[in-house]
């Protein structure tokens, strides 16, 4: 593992449906780089359309954005964008962190699978983890950010009145699994600010 890898204390997870590309590109753009952090987005896309968002992203931020693949190492100061039409989770592998990309089941009913991403996360020993569900309609999302809450993470809703969709966001402010509430314009300096310093 090289150096850089060995700093990531935090994963940032972030899931998103629809208006989630302006939101995301949104966030990502005011989130300074960590290099103690990793992000990782699901957002509901086709298949042909991660690879171009990611490349979007990363043209328009701080952070070195590239589409997730099977066995990537995960290390801070990166951002990672699931591939449509897959199933993507994080692993710890040999000491190592890696993207575990792989097609999806008969029962996988959103590609890629917020869920799946987020509840690969909470499995991760030994990690901050951060969940963060942005606007979309349906519950992808709501199982993850609990399992994310009972591992001992933290978790954040988007706030109703900046969603463009808020069906995902309000399913789980609902739930309970929500530890804050936060309209988008302020997601990044909460996050900055969990990632430096905390609760």
């Amino acid at each position: 593992m090289t150096d850089r890898g060995c700093r990531v204390r935090t994963l940032i997870v972030m899931g998103a449906s629809t208006g989630g590309p302006v939101a995301v590109g949104a966030i990502l753009r005011e989130l300074p780089l960590l290099d103690a952090c990793a992000v990782l987005i699901a957002q509901h896309l086709p298949e042909s359309f991660t690879e171009p968002f990611a490349a979007r992203l990363h043209r328009e931020s701080a952070w070195p954005v590239r589409q997730a693949e099977d066995g990537m190492a995960v290390e801070g100061g990166q951002c990672f964008v699931a591939p449509g039409g897959r199933i993507t989770e994080v692993v710890r592998c040999g000491g190592e962190l890696r993207c575990a990309v792989r097609p999806p089941e008969p029962a996988d009913r959103y590609l890629p699978s917020i869920d799946a991403l987020f509840a690969s996360v909470a499995r991760v020993p030994d990690i901050r983890r951060i969940g963060v569900l942005l606007t979309g309609m349906g519950r992808d999302g709501v199982e993850g950010l609990r399992a994310i809450r009972e591992s001992g993470g933290f978790t954040i809703a988007e706030a109703r009145e900046t969603a463009v969709v808020d069906g995902m966001p309000r399913r789980a402010r609902e739930s309970g699994w929500v530890d804050e509430i936060v309209p988008l314009g302020a997601i990044a300096r909460r996050l900055a600010d969990l990632c430096r310093f905390g609760r």
